[in-house]
């Protein structure tokens, strides 16, 4: 990978004191310091309406600007009931509108999923990309980076990732930054 650093937004689908994408997220951050990531709070974005849209709240109007701002957005989220969590699902409402012309519109887009359970968040993985493409953002057509049985990764409320695990994160990553730059 060479070239200008590029600027991150890592969208965390969960925020409970225990979140392994929170965690993945940091460590994506700490893994590439060239270059600048930023995490917003997602949950503190109120639900989307139509209402609130007219005149969007303070928050929902810095979120945007960071998604405007970036030049690469990375999903990193759980799997909750075979879907997306509602507070990612919430944050790509506002940020897909205008409808065809929004932030998002060719935003390069890469998404990590990962589960307790032996199938990763791929159902996740599915319904975001169906998401995605309705925004008619670039997503990352990398292998998926599926993380399985993530509980085994939490330690005394640390996240430690094995040698396969961090090899394929990074590998995931490093292309997606490539993708990017327009170097895929």
């Amino acid at each position: 990978m060479a070239g200008t650093p590029c600027s991150l937004l890592i969208l965390s689908g969960s925020f409970h004191s225990r979140s392994k994408s929170l965690a993945l997220a940091q460590v994506i951050r700490e893994a590439f310091p060239q270059c600048p990531c930023e995490i917003p709070t997602l949950d503190r974005l109120p639900f989307f309406s139509e209402d609130l849209n007219r005149e969007k709240p303070d928050e929902v109007r810095a979120f945007i600007t960071q998604v405007q701002q970036c030049d690469g957005i990375i999903c990193v989220s759980p799997e909750y009931n075979h879907s997306i969590p509602a507070v990612l699902k919430n944050a790509l409402d506002w940020a897909s509108r205008p409808a065809f012309e929004s932030p998002l519109k060719g935003k390069p887009v890469s998404i990590i999923t990962q589960s307790s359970n032996s199938v990763g968040g791929a159902r996740a993985q599915g319904q975001l990309k169906i998401v995605l493409d309705a925004t008619l953002s670039r997503i990352h057509p990398h292998h998926e980076m599926l993380i399985t049985e993530a509980d085994r990764l939490m330690v005394d409320d640390t996240l430690t990732l094995d040698e396969a695990v961090e090899r394929r994160l990074r590998r995931h990553i490093e292309n997606f930054l490539d993708f990017v730059a327009g170097r895929d």
